[in-house]
């Protein structure tokens, strides 16, 4: 008796182990980190001539928080004519967008942003792992990590 109830549980086990996940693997497909990196030619604004050529880095952060994900926006710029390495752009003209609670529409795989007029829609390709700002393709981040 005590080893068909063992056996019976051992195969509940089993069957429960190698069953699908509780959770929602949309969201693992969603969430994470999402990068661009662009080059440009850097000029002398009173003279014309180039300077160097700058290097800016473009993170895009989504993390799921209740029904919604939470979408983060870090920039980084680096200038191969100066000593000064990375340097957060926060400050720049070109800074990043907002932090915004968005939420993600699967049927045509777009967050949405309800809070700021300025913050952009952005599309996903699921099967691709890239990010557009709305409809543009022209700018793709590639997701780098899972988060």
């Amino acid at each position: 008796m005590k080893t068909e109830i063992c056996i019976i549980v051992s195969v509940g086990i089993c069957l429960m182990s190698c069953g699908k996940k509780n959770s929602d693997t949309g969201t693992d497909n969603i969430s994470g980190t999402y990068a661009r990196e662009y080059s440009m030619r850097v000029t002398n604004p009173e003279t014309g001539a180039e300077i160097g050529m700058r290097t800016i880095r473009d993170t895009i952060f989504i993390q799921p928080i209740d029904q919604k994900f939470e979408v983060s926006n870090r920039k980084w710029k680096l200038n191969d004519y100066d000593k000064d390495g990375w340097k957060n752009m926060d400050h720049d003209e070109d800074r990043p967008n907002p932090t915004a609670l968005m939420t993600f529409d699967a049927k045509t795989a777009t967050f949405t942003n309800d809070q700021f007029i300025a913050a952009n829609t952005l599309s996903l390709d699921i099967t691709t792992h890239f990010l557009y700002p709305g409809n543009n393709h022209s700018i793709s981040f590639k997701k780098v990590s899972a988060d």
